[in-house]
């Protein structure tokens, strides 16, 4: 199957970046830009996405019935640019069900999409032509966007013509039981602080058990109170400190990240989110009640174990939708040779 030697090639591609000059340039280079990209999470996300292709790129594909050839239509995507490389999932399944693309990179993620579109190309002519960056979304016949709920209110006007899948704001939760141990508590931290919590796979908010001892969260997270330093993180935490101190909101607080009881999935950067469940029924309900804002469930009730809320493999989708089968089932054009 090409397919699956495209998505190969584009391992191979980015098993480099540890060695070479050049990608150890353009990481470089992503970093100024964006100072959130630090080189240690820049590596994160590649090494996620090496794993990922490595291990489910023949199984993800397997259940789908792709085209042979290439498609007549265009996609468009208009990528987020909060976390390194996090449009690429789009682009790849895009691509795999043969489609041009058309990019709109987000400003904050150009440096690193720009160089992994073109060493994929380089590596596989056969994609000269199929994916290119535009600010120019006319002539499109389908489009995937993704930005902020205001955002996604031009997106619905804009793309009102042809099929489109929109992406808002999401954050995801976490589910404490009373016998989660600290080494399960210290993994529950990477969910929360990776980076730096801007992703929507990030935890901004915890379910607690009534009672539960919350020195037990900080002493647990300590690993990674060395966030306080980056001075982006360090505004965010400082700012956000200072207003419910103003406010004389009640929070606790630990010098590098505050805790804050509310029902609300989102929390801002340097805060997190909490309140406490009577029952398992309360979990349930709260989830179902906020599902439309709530990207991933780790811990208890759920599949996804404390720590691996950042370690998404190719089959989990954005947003619950299935991203390739949207694309057959919606957008199958009349195919070319």
């Amino acid at each position: 199957m090409q397919q699956r030697v495209w998505l190969d090639s584009l391992s191979n591609f980015m098993e480099k970046h540890e060695s070479d000059a050049i990608w150890q340039q353009k990481k470089h280079e992503a970093e100024i830009k964006n100072p959130w990209f630090t080189q240690a999470y820049i590596s994160k996300s590649i090494n996620t996405w090496i794993a990922a292709l490595d291990k489910d790129s023949q199984s993800w594909l397997a259940k789908y019935s792709l085209p042979s050839v290439f498609s007549t239509q265009t996609m468009g995507i208009i990528m987020a640019g909060n976390i390194p490389l996090v449009g690429l999932h789009d682009l790849l399944c895009g691509i795999v069900c043969g489609y041009k693309v058309r990019i709109k990179a987000s400003s904050d993620d150009e440096v690193l999409m720009k160089y992994v579109v073109a060493g994929w190309i380089a590596a596989n002519p056969d994609l000269q032509g199929r994916i290119e960056f535009s600010d120019n979304f006319k002539g499109l016949d389908a489009a995937i966007a993704t930005g902020s709920n205001n955002s996604g209110r031009y997106f619905e006007y804009y793309f009102r013509n042809i099929p489109h899948l929109l992406r808002g704001h999401r954050n995801s939760v976490a589910v404490v039981s009373e016998d989660s141990t600290e080494a399960a508590l210290t993994v529950l931290g990477e969910d929360i602080f990776t980076y730096f919590g801007l992703g929507c796979r990030n935890v901004t908010h915890l379910l607690l058990p009534r009672g539960f001892d919350m020195v037990r969260l900080f002493h647990a997270w300590e690993p990674f109170s060395g966030l306080i330093h980056h001075h982006k993180y360090y505004n965010n935490y400082h700012y956000h400190r200072a207003v419910l101190l103003m406010n004389l909101d009640k929070h606790l607080d630990n010098g590098f990240v505050i805790l804050k009881e509310t029902e609300d999935v989102y929390a801002p950067v340097g805060m997190v989110g909490y309140h406490f469940y009577e029952a398992l029924e309360d979990v349930r309900q709260y989830i179902e009640q906020n599902e439309p804002r709530i990207q991933v469930v780790t811990g208890m009730t759920s599949t996804v174990e404390f720590g691996k809320a950042q370690q998404p493999g190719l089959a989990d989708y954005a947003d619950h939708t299935d991203t390739i089968k949207w694309l057959i089932d919606n957008y199958k054009a009349e195919a070319s040779s």
